[in-house]
């Protein structure tokens, strides 16, 4: 990838994404409805001995619904690019869970390491020249099944969101600026649905 092709990977400097999460994780804000459906899906085929992989889990907050909708003692690991949602994951759930930064291009584990790899909320923020890449690692590193959520329907789009200096909140009235600057240079984020 060039260097322009990566200017989507901004979610390092997006730090209340990852202080949202963490109060997920802890209970201090309510669990998403997709970490609940997630795991109610796993829960119809998990039978106890499987390992769990959470790829862009952010500061492991399905692993909050997993433990109440799957099993308390479900072996999860998760991974994440973004090293402070990491370390927020960490400081959530200490030992009692995995986490490692890394790449869903580049999933840091051999072939076939977990039984379950689930994958949510994460393929609609992918350069669309690259999901496939991203899929076969999902599947590389599953032995028995991967599940993914993503948003799909009738039509599919690409949309990039362009990320100015002047942003105060992403999707606020007030982030819209209507002035020259160079998309070529310009931060963004995809929503692919």
């Amino acid at each position: 990838m060039t260097a322009q092709k990566e200017l989507w990977k901004n979610w390092d400097e997006e730090k209340h994404y990852g202080e949202l999460f963490y109060k997920r994780a802890v209970g201090e804000s309510p669990e998403m409805q997709s970490s609940g459906a997630a795991s109610r899906i796993i829960k119809e085929f998990y039978t106890g001995k499987e390992t769990l992989l959470d790829v862009g889990c952010g500061a492991g907050h399905y692993l909050k619904s997993l433990r109440k909708i799957v099993a308390e003692d479900i072996r999860y690991t998760g991974v994440d690019p973004t090293s402070y949602y990491i370390e927020l994951a960490k400081k959530a759930y200490g030992a009692s869970a995995d986490f490692k930064v890394g790449s869903i291009f580049d999933i840091p584990f051999e072939d076939n390491s977990f039984d379950i790899v689930m994958c949510n909320n994460v393929v609609m923020h992918l350069p669309p020249e690259n999901i496939k890449k991203a899929f076969d690692e999902l599947i590389r590193v599953a032995r028995k099944k991967v599940v993914v959520r993503a948003m799909f329907g009738v039509r599919n789009y690409i949309v990039k969101e362009i990320l100015t200096g002047n942003d105060l909140e992403p999707g606020s009235l007030e982030s819209i600026v209507y002035e020259y600057f160079d998309l070529a240079k310009s931060k963004f984020r995809y929503f692919n649905s």
